[in-house]
């Protein structure tokens, strides 16, 4: 199976998507993910974030915050 990566944007409750290469009518499934912006967070938010990330990066931030 394919993937396509775009990146849009939500407007008045609707989700554009424009120059896909599928066919018309083709059946996709879409998953969301909504954009963050970390650096705009406080830290607190970043890392009760981060901390709930599962696998490497959660230990490599750990470990920077153990190494300030």
């Amino acid at each position: 199976m394919s993937q396509i990566v775009l990146d849009s944007r939500i407007t008045n409750g609707l989700l554009n998507l424009k120059n896909i290469p599928l066919d018309d009518n083709t059946e996709v499934k879409v998953i969301v993910i909504p954009k963050i912006n970390l650096s705009k967070m406080s830290f607190e938010n970043s890392q009760k974030i981060t901390g709930r990330i599962k696998g490497n990066l959660s230990d490599d931030v750990i470990a920077e915050r153990n190494n300030e």
